[in-house]
């Protein structure tokens, strides 16, 4: 497959209505290909800004004439018309008329498809153009040197003890601060922006282009990025979040443990060799020391995230914890049996494999010798299959 051809089918990828058959073909060229994958990151990055607009944004009362005239332009001069292009017109007429006797109702596929094929095209950019309106303190606000721009949202956060009035410089090496009662907003560069929730802390550590760094000591923050995958980072004391374009809230206690929970897109949580991958509707706990555990559905039982802690955390714990793990497994939990794939040996990773193989069946050239043996390119696979793309991966 070239880049024309997966560029041809993203769309659908991205919508996960990409035909079975053609899925793995795309995601082999993406893994390959920068180019695609960072066209990847764009159309999700566009739907999570999408769909955070406000559902409804009134305008100035006096700009209707104004849009009135910019859509329909200045009134018409009649027009002249020969014979010839008062036939054409007629004919015109006579097929779009007899449209429905040949199975074009208006509620039929294919005229939906020709409806969708004028309407698509200014609705995206109808969103494009109300995301850079709306959003555009924000959103459009490119790198400045060594500082970002930080925004109160509630009560009075600080940047190094200053509190913050309305907005200030957000630079490298200074904290930002915020007390029960204040929240503040940082945008990221020109990719993105984040919510630090009250009783935070928050440092500024790199601003380059390839590395747009944050490091959360405590508290809470919300991040929404639209940048290509592995632009934005940042740092806890039990492990790096790695952006892969997404919206996610991530968490740090008094301790340095930490919750991460992905709504949009796909988080990779890494410290040392240790890598998980999170992808929206998930979570993950990280524990100073140990790094990020295992990933889990955000609505797995609290039984099953009970046992999942156990087996990340607890050493003593780990063996026992695992046939709890399996019972409770459901077809939703895929993306912790999948990660436990690399975590377990012998016949643990058989257990895990058995599981996992009953609610998604391995793809063709995945055999239970080879994920056993450990084979590292037949678990990425399996991964692909499991709605794992290529970009997701080191």
């Amino acid at each position: 497959m070239n880049c024309t051809e997966c560029a041809h089918h993203l769309h659908n990828y991205v919508d996960r209505e990409l035909p079975a058959a053609d899925t793995p073909a795309v995601e082999m060229h993406l893994a390959g290909c920068d180019a695609c994958r960072s066209q990847l990151a764009s159309l999700r990055a566009l739907l999570a800004a999408v769909r955070c607009l406000p559902r409804e944004i009134p305008p100035p009362r006096d700009r209707w004439a104004d849009l009135r005239l910019a859509v329909e332009g200045p009134e018409p001069k009649p027009l002249s018309l020969d014979g010839e292009m008062r036939e054409r017109i007629a004919a015109s007429e006579h097929r779009t008329a007899s449209a429905p006797a040949a199975g074009l109702e208006p509620g039929h596929p294919t005229a939906k498809r020709l409806v969708l094929r004028w309407i698509a095209p200014l609705a995206i950019a109808a969103a494009i153009a109300l995301l850079l309106s709306f959003g555009g303190r924000h959103i459009a606000r490119p790198a400045q040197g060594s500082a970002w721009s930080v925004t109160t949202v509630d009560g009075a956060p600080r940047v190094d003890a200053k509190t913050v009035k309305g907005e200030a410089q957000f630079r490298v090496g200074q904290w930002l601060e915020t007390d029960a009662t204040s929240r503040a907003r940082v945008a990221v560069g020109s990719i993105g922006e984040v919510t630090l929730d009250p009783n935070s802390r928050l440092r500024l550590t790199g601003v380059a282009a390839a590395d747009h760094r944050i490091e959360l000591a405590r508290g809470q923050l919300h991040a929404l990025i639209w940048a290509p995958p592995r632009l934005f980072f940042v740092d806890t004391p039990s492990a790096t979040a790695v952006d892969l374009g997404c919206a996610y809230t991530l968490t740090v206690d008094d301790r340095g443990g930490g919750l991460l929970h992905v709504t949009i897109g796909y988080v990779a949580l890494e410290h040392g060799d240790r890598e998980s991958i999170v992808p929206g509707g998930a979570m993950c706990f990280t524990r100073r020391g140990a790094g990020p555990g295992t990933p889990f559905a955000d609505d797995a039982s609290d039984a099953f995230r009970a046992a999942l802690t156990r087996f990340d955390f607890e050493r003593n714990a780990a063996s026992a914890a695992l046939p709890q793990l399996l019972t409770q497994a459901r077809a939703a939990d895929g993306v912790t049996l999948w990660h436990l794939l690399a975590r377990t040996g012998g016949t643990e990773r058989a257990a895990v494999f058995d599981t996992l193989a009953r609610h998604h069946p391995p793809p063709e050239g995945v055999t239970r010798a080879g994920i056993l043996a450990g084979d590292a390119e037949m678990r990425r696979a399996w991964g692909f299959d499991l709605g794992f793309g290529s970009f997701a991966f080191r």
